[in-house]
């Protein structure tokens, strides 16, 4: 017997807000493989810790799936003059994003874990990003260096819109990863295939509605992703 509950208002928000860019999605009844990495938000209760909120199901975007998860804290806040809380116990949170794709059952991905590192001029007013670079494993397989073309930064950091774009966003999304995933295959969870997972750091609610160039620039990571495991698909089999 499987527990039915009820969708958070804010899948329903995110959805229309990606529509708003012209990227359609649907809100699945099911319950996805990847979504078993954390219990359901509703059974956390008034416990500390990270649980599901709900996935999308994207249909004309490199991105298969988004999936929201939510970290909640309680803290005892004491009195500060001109704080936002008073005194009590108080929840925390925090959102994030998880950025799926999704690949055949006979690919199979190498130790690939990548992330970035940046460098932020900071100014009075305003700070930005002058540079940035991808760190770690950036191989799809383990076979030696020069044999094939497997390296993913090689072709992330050819693309000059995405440069332009990365640049511009990473002072919000400070650090984006992106790595192999294998989602645990629950009986009661529907198989999505999905290989590669693409996130960021955890945010507040209100930016969680990321602006149209940074949903553009996670498009763009996602798909010279997907084209590069594509073109090595004989090699990953």
């Amino acid at each position: 017997m499987t527990l039915l509950l009820s969708c958070d208002p804010i899948l329903e928000k995110i959805q229309k807000h990606l529509k708003d860019y012209g990227i359609k999605s649907a809100i699945s009844e099911d319950i996805f493989d990847f979504e078993s990495d954390y219990s359901d938000i509703c059974l956390l209760g008034t416990k500390n810790g990270v649980g599901n909120v709900g996935s999308l199901r994207l249909e004309n975007s490199p991105i298969d799936y988004i999936q929201i998860i939510k970290k909640q804290e309680y803290a005892n806040c004491d009195f500060a003059v001109g704080g936002h809380v008073g005194m009590g116990i108080h929840k925390h949170s925090w959102w994030k994003m998880r950025f799926f794709l999704a690949f055949s059952d006979s690919i199979h991905i190498g130790p690939f874990d990548i992330g970035t590192i940046s460098t932020v001029k900071k100014g009075l007013f305003h700070s930005k990003v002058e540079d940035f670079m991808w760190n770690g494993y950036q191989k799809l397989t383990t076979l030696p260096p020069g044999l094939i073309r497997d390296n993913v930064v090689e072709p992330l950091c050819q693309n000059q819109r995405l440069q332009q774009l990365m640049i511009k966003c990473l002072l919000k999304e400070r650090i984006i990863t992106v790595s192999r995933y294998s989602p645990s295959h629950e009986s009661n969870t529907i198989e999505t295939n999905s290989k590669i997972i693409i996130q960021s750091k955890w945010k507040l609610q209100k930016d969680l509605f990321v602006d149209h160039d940074t949903m553009e620039m996670y498009e763009k990571i996602a798909g010279i992703v997907k084209q590069t495991v594509n073109n090595l698909k004989y090699h990953l089999t």
